[in-house]
């Protein structure tokens, strides 16, 4: 992986997306291994995926630097009522279903903070997009990968205020990338 340049787009992603700040409460949803936590100051975060060998991983590396859940962030955190201040959804929401992506909104919005934000990050298709990118794109595991106005309607009706950003330059292979910045409509 960092082959195609991932130390580099994650500390990209981090430094100019996420914007972590010290002492915030963060949730990464779809964790995996949790690899963003190195790359995050010092913080408060809960990582959850539902590959329990992602989670005995990430535990294994990082101990009590944070708190790892193997489970379903939809039906697992339902205690956790407006506790994080950002949440993170990096490169999941292409693998499910629009059903299960709102299900899973719904659930994360209960989780927000009022002032808190839920930042998304997948692969995108574009309009007159390079061949190579859409080569990329059906190549790609996830068979839900959506238009802009498909990652768009998974939050309509949610009450969110919803900012899009698109790079096209994140990793050294060609892919375009849609990121998404939720936050609660005031």
């Amino acid at each position: 992986m960092f082959s195609l340049g991932a130390d580099k787009a994650i500390t990209r992603y981090v430094n100019e997306v996420l914007r972590p700040t010290p002492g915030m409460k963060m949730l990464d949803v779809g964790c995996g291994p949790a690899n963003i936590l190195s790359y995050l100051p010092s913080l408060d975060y809960t990582g959850i995926d539902l590959n329990a060998k992602h989670i005995a991983y990430a535990r294994r590396r990082y101990g009590d630097r944070g708190r790892f859940i193997a489970g379903n962030a939809a039906d697992d955190l339902k205690q956790e009522g407006k506790q994080f201040d950002l949440i993170n959804i990096s490169a999941l929401l292409h693998h499910i279903a629009d059903s299960e992506a709102i299900s899973l909104f719904a659930s994360l919005a209960r989780l927000l903070k009022p002032n808190g934000r839920i930042v998304t990050i997948d692969n995108v298709w574009l309009p007159r997009q390079r061949v190579a990118v859409r080569l990329f794109n059906y190549l790609d595991s996830g068979t839900n990968i959506r238009t802009p106005e498909g990652y768009l309607r998974l939050l309509n009706g949610m009450g969110f205020d919803v900012q899009t950003l698109f790079l096209n330059d994140l990793l050294r292979i060609p892919y375009d990338h849609i990121i998404m910045i939720a936050r609660k409509a005031s």
